[in-house]
């Protein structure tokens, strides 16, 4: 794609190095302590308070990994200056660059600001007047060269002297400042697009959510009687329809708690990873002994039943445990067993507004971490409609939101191509794979 786009340089050299290939001819080869002089970090002692909380931006991997941009003007933790005298960390001028050489290697930024930082970065300060833009968007695509380049067991760890002896490529300074150009034009028309997808996933998921709250609460025809429901926050329902508590019409238990060791094949345990928005995902499963689960915790998973996320980021979401998990093992969540009424109904009804926004973040706000239990479970308010209209309801929902799942993910699928097409464009814009001058 790119090949058709944009056109080569008209001759090329051997590089001499491996990940670099071909370059154009007149470009030159450097290892980068010919370009920068790197400077390490260092930590003043956390014991100390007067070597804390000063005016001195002081910059971990974590700073560089939050970071949105290319520039960073400020850090989450400063330090004094007889902080930055107690330890061997650097200060550099804005217009340096400062990248991440520990867990993990190669997060990266250009200093708008002065700076200094701990161990776990270095800085990068040009030795003479070339394109900071240029040399960012380079170790942008070297990342994976400079994490070849890292050691330790513990952590990866890139040193200062292996940085230096890592290879850049030197272009003529107008061609460095050209290919920077060009590629803060072309990235950011890709990042907008991204955005805008970004925008349409959070639109579509929203649209998910009022979609399903409508349908269990207000019903399929716009026409029904209404009444009052005597719940304040639930508002009108349809007029034959009842308001109940989930304990009425289903049973609740714990899932097995503590697994036994996982093995690399056997019986799949449905944790709380595995559960979003009414559905089960395999990435992340894990496969343990189905003869280490005692019967007594009764947690195997019958197709129909309902699992409950009941604690962690992900509390009070819940899926429909679909046939292809039937006999697989409930983890540390919550499962529903309904006795009345169509389950698949309920499973959408759990995934509501009224119950997970409402209801479930009343419980959570009680706690010191987001948790639910199951008493509260069973003690959830919910819609009851007649059982012919619950499997129309049901059946609505299963299409609608396939629909939409399946825009949502053609748009990730579309997001993640652009990735690598920016990917890509940087890496044959720096290393001379397409000719970016008369852009």
């Amino acid at each position: 794609m790119m090949t058709k786009k944009w056109q080569p340089y008209p001759t090329y050299k051997d590089s001499g190095v491996e990940w670099l290939g071909k370059i154009p001819e007149h470009w030159e080869v450097k290892k980068l302590k010919y370009i920068f002089q790197v400077f390490n970090g260092s930590t003043p002692k956390s014991g100390v308070p007067e070597y804390w909380d000063g005016n001195i931006f002081w910059v971990t991997p974590d700073d560089l990994g939050k970071l949105k941009g290319s520039t960073i003007f400020s850090t989450e933790r400063k330090i004094t200056q007889s902080g930055y005298l107690s330890c061997g960390t650097k200060l550099v001028a804005v217009g340096s660059l400062v990248l991440s050489t520990r867990a993990p290697i190669g997060h990266l930024a250009i200093t708008g600001v002065e700076l200094c930082t701990n161990q776990g970065c270095r800085c990068l300060v040009f030795r003479y007047k070339d394109s900071i833009q240029f040399f960012y968007y380079f170790l942008m695509s070297a990342r994976r060269e400079l994490e070849l380049w890292g050691q330790g067991t513990t952590f990866q760890e890139l040193a200062k002297g292996k940085l230096e002896s890592v290879f850049s490529i030197l272009p003529p300074l107008p061609e460095q400042q050209k290919i920077a150009q060009f590629l803060d034009q072309e990235t950011s028309k890709i990042d907008n697009l991204i955005t805008k997808k970004e925008r349409l996933i959070k639109l579509l998921k929203e649209k998910r959510t009022a979609l399903i709250s409508h349908a269990v609460t207000k019903g399929l025809n716009p026409d029904v009687p209404m009444k009052d429901s005597g719940v304040e926050w639930l508002g009108e329902i349809p007029e034959h329809w009842k308001v109940l508590l989930l304990k009425r019409i289903a049973n609740i238990r714990y899932g097995l708690g503590q697994p036994p060791p996982e093995i690399l094949y056997g019986t799949p345990l449905i944790r709380a990873t595995n559960v979003k928005s009414g559905r089960i995902f395999q990435k992340d499963m894990i496969y343990i002994d189905p003869k280490q689960v005692p019967e007594s915790r009764n947690a195997v998973l019958a197709a129909g039943e309902i699992i409950v996320v009941r604690s962690g980021a992900y509390t009070g979401d819940s899926a429909l445990i679909p046939e292809e998990y039937h006999g697989s093992i409930a983890g540390y969540d919550m499962v529903t067993t309904v006795k009345e009424g169509s389950n698949q109904f309920i499973a959408w009804q759990l995934l509501s507004s009224e119950v997970r926004y409402i209801q479930f973040a009343f419980h959570q706000l009680r706690a010191a971490q987001p948790h639910l239990n199951a008493e509260e479970l069973r003690g959830t308010i919910i819609t009851f409609p007649p059982l012919p209209e619950q499997q129309k309801i049901a059946q609505f929902l299963d299409r609608e939101t396939s629909k939409i799942d399946n825009l949502i993910t053609k748009t990730r699928t579309s997001i993640d191509h652009l990735k690598e097409y920016r990917t890509a464009l940087i890496s044959a814009a720096v290393t001379g794979k397409i000719d970016v001058r008369e852009h």
